[in-house]
C-alpha cells in the first residue's frame, strides 16, 4: 500500500470574518494573509487552529499610541468560528527535506557521461570502470607486463569522498602509510608516487606513461602523479582531482591564475578564499604528499575505499621492454604494442561481459593464447587456464609458440606442497641463517617463505596480513621495554621477551626498518616493513598469501 504524505487539517473560517478580517484584529499584526497562518502551522502542526488564534489574541501590543487588542465581542466571534464545524478544509503537505548537490561533485561534472555520482549527508560516491578516455601505457620502459582491464568501482565498491573534511591533529604522510591518495576528475585513482617497495619513485624509474599512469598487479590503471592534462577538460583554475580526505587538488596555479608560494610539506595551503587545498608540482611528491584532513587507516589504505579485482596473477618485470602503442579496435577489445630489445611484440586481449579475459601474446615466433576467469573478491581464488607468459625469456625459448593454448591450474587450498616447506638445512642455507651466507649458497630466499610455518598461526596453509602484522607487533613489544613505541640500540642489544623469528629479524634489520634514518626504529616502521614484505608476495592483493603465491616467490 502506498504511504500517503503526512498532512495537517486546518479549519478555515469563512462567514462574516474572512482570514484578513480575523487576523487584522490579532494583536501585533498590521496585515496578514492565509499564508501567515499556514506558515506557522507548518512549523507547529500539532497546535490546533483555535489555540493558535487564542494564544495570539491574548497577547497585547501597541504602536502609534493605541492598542490592537480585539474587543470582547470580536474574541467571542473568533472562538465560535474556530470551534464550530469546519466548512472548508485546507490540506498542507509536509515536504521531505531535499539534500542539496554537494559542491565537490562539480569536480567530476565534466565526465558525467563516464561516471555515476551519488551522495548522502556525509559522503560523495563516485562510480567508474577505471578506464580513461585517453590512450594508456605508451612510453613505459620499466614494465611489469600488466595491461589495463576495466574495474568494477560500483555499488559498495565505489570511491567515497567525505563531504565535510576536518583538519587532522596529526596529518599522515602517504609515503609511509598509504598507496592510494586521491581520485582524479575522470574517475581514475591516484596512487602514492612511491612504489610498494617503499623507496622507488615510479616517475624516475620509467614506470609511468605520458599521462603519469600505469597498471598495477590487478591490471588496474591508475596515476602516480597529478593528472595535469585534465585541465584541458575541466578548465584552468578548477580542481583536477580530490584527495581521499575531501580536499581538492588543483594544477600548478591557484584559481586566480597565480602559482602558490607557501605550500606546506603536504603540497597544500589555504588559498585566497581561506580554504585549504592541494597543488600539483613538477617535483616530489607531485600532488598531495599526505592527508591534511582526518582519514581512517586500515591495512595501509584509507578506509573505506574500493579494491581493484584482477583476473590473473601478477607478473614479473620484462627486461628490455618499451611500450610503443595502445589501441582499442572495438568495444572491450584492446591491444598493447611493445618491443623487447627492438623486437616488436603485442598483447591483444578481450574482456567478456562476465569479466573473463582472453589474452593473445604475439611475437615473431608465434602466438600464445591464455584465458582467465574472474577472481572472487577477497578469496584469492579463481581459475587460471594457462601459465603466465615467460616474457623475459629469449624469444626462441618461449613455450607454446604454435598458437595453442597452454593448460594449467593454480594449486588450491588443500595444503601447501612439500616443496614449499623448506628443510631446516635449506632455511639456514638460503636465508643466510646462523652460519651466514657461504660461497656456493643458493639465492637468498624471501623471509616469509623461509618462516612460513611459524607465521601460519592458523595452520591452514594460508598466511594472512593480520598474522604477519601480529608477529611484527608482538616482536616489537618484546624489545620495547619502556613502551614508548620506539626501539633504541640499547633496547635492541638486550634480548626481549619475544622469542621468534620476527624478533630476530627486527634486531638484525633495524637499520633497514628505520626508514627516516633517525637512529630509532618505531613501531609504525616495523609494521610497515612487515606489510611491505607481505605485499610483495600477495600478488593477488586479497590480503592472503596462498600456497602458489608463496612458491612463486621462491628465487631460483
Amino acid at each position: 500500500m502506498m504511504k500517503m504524505p503526512q498532512t495537517t487539517r486546518v479549519p478555515v473560517v469563512q462567514p462574516r470574518w474572512g482570514w484578513r478580517a480575523i487576523i487584522a484584529h490579532l494583536p501585533g499584526v498590521r496585515f496578514a494573509t492565509p499564508g501567515f497562518v499556514v506558515a506557522h502551522l507548518r512549523c507547529c502542526p500539532s497546535v490546533p487552529a483555535f489555540l493558535f488564534a487564542t494564544l495570539i489574541a491574548t497577547t497585547t501590543s501597541a504602536h502609534d499610541g493605541h492598542s490592537h487588542a480585539p474587543s470582547p465581542e470580536t474574541q467571542h466571534e473568533i472562538v465560535q468560528l474556530n470551534t464550530g464545524p469546519p466548512r472548508t478544509t485546507l490540506v498542507v503537505q509536509r515536504d521531505e527535506t531535499q539534500l542539496e548537490r554537494p559542491a565537490i561533485a562539480s569536480v567530476f561534472e565534466p565526465f558525467r557521461n563516464k561516471l555515476a555520482i551519488r551522495y548522502d549527508r556525509d559522503h560523495l560516491f563516485v562510480e567508474s570502470n577505471g578506464m580513461p578516455d585517453h590512450s594508456m601505457m605508451v612510453g613505459i620502459t620499466a614494465w611489469q607486463q600488466q595491461v589495463p582491464l576495466p574495474q568494477k568501482y560500483t555499488g559498495n565498491n565505489a570511491w567515497s569522498i567525505p563531504l565535510h573534511p576536518v583538519p587532522a591533529k596529526k596529518p599522515m604522510l602517504t609515503k609511509d602509510n598509504f598507496f592510494r591518495g586521491a581520485l582524479a576528475a575522470n574517475g581514475i585513482p591516484i596512487f602514492n608516487p612511491i612504489k610498494n617497495d617503499g623507496k622507488t619513485d615510479t616517475l624516475k624509474a620509467g614506470e609511468l606513461d605520458q599521462w603519469g599512469g600505469h597498471c598495477g598487479r590487478a591490471d588496474d590503471y591508475h596515476y602516480h602523479i597529478a593528472p595535469v592534462h585534465l585541465e584541458k577538460i575541466v578548465g584552468v583554475g578548477n580542481p583536477l582531482a580530490v584527495a581521499l580526505d575531501g580536499y581538492p587538488i588543483y594544477g600548478y596555479n591557484d584559481p586566480n591564475g597565480m602559482p602558490p608560494t607557501d605550500l606546506d610539506h603536504l603540497n597544500g595551503h589555504k588559498g585566497p578564499d581561506g580554504k585549504y587545498h592541494y597543488h600539483a608540482t613538477t617535483t616530489f611528491p607531485y600532488l598531495n604528499g599526505g592527508f591534511y584532513g582526518e582519514v581512517v587507516e586500515r591495512d595501509g589504505q584509507v578506509d573505506p575505499q574500493p579494491r581493484a579485482q584482477g583476473v590473473r596473477p601478477a607478473l614479473r618485470g620484462l627486461k628490455g621492454a618499451k611500450i610503443t602503442g595502445f589501441e582499442q579496435p572495438e568495444q572491450d577489445s584492446y591491444i598493447v604494442r611493445y618491443e623487447v630489445y627492438g623486437e616488436p611484440r603485442s598483447v591483444e586481449y578481450t574482456v567478456a561481459k562476465d569479466g573473463s579475459a582472453t589474452f593473445q601474446f604475439v611475437t615473431p615466433q608465434g602466438t600464445e593464447t591464455e584465458h582467465y576467469t574472474p577472481r572472487q573478491r577477497g578469496s584469492g581464488e579463481g581459475r587460471r587456464d594457462a601459465e603466465p607468459p615467460r616474457g623475459n625469456e629469449p624469444s626462441g625459448q618461449r613455450r607454446g609458440g604454435n598458437g595453442q593454448s597452454r593448460e594449467g591450474r593454480r594449486s588450491g587450498r588443500g595444503g601447501r606442497p612439500d616443496s614449499m616447506r623448506p628443510s631446516a638445512e635449506a632455511n639456514s642455507r638460503n636465508a643466510g641463517g646462523p652460519r651466514g651466507p657461504q660461497p656456493g649458497d643458493g639465492p637468498r630466499q624471501p623471509w616469509i617463505l623461509v618462516h612460513a610455518d611459524e607465521i601460519d598461526l592458523g595452520h591452514n596453509n594460508i598466511i594472512s596480513r593480520d598474522e604477519i602484522v601480529g608477529e611484527a607487533t608482538k616482536a616489537f613489544a618484546g624489545y620495547d621495554t619502556d613502551n614508548d613505541g620506539q626501539l633504541t640500540q640499547s633496547e635492541l642489544a638486550v634480548r626481549g621477551g619475544s622469542r621468534s623469528a620476527m624478533a630476530g629479524f627486527l634486531k638484525g634489520h633495524a637499520k633497514e626498518i628505520d626508514r627516516d634514518n633517525d637512529g630509532i626504529a618505531s613501531k609504525q616502521e616495523a609494521i610497515s616493513n612487515a606489510e611491505r614484505m607481505f605485499q610483495k608476495i600477495d600478488t593477488s592483493g586479497d590480503g592472503e598469501i596462498q600456497p602458489d603465491e608463496l612458491e612463486t616467490s621462491r628465487r631460483k
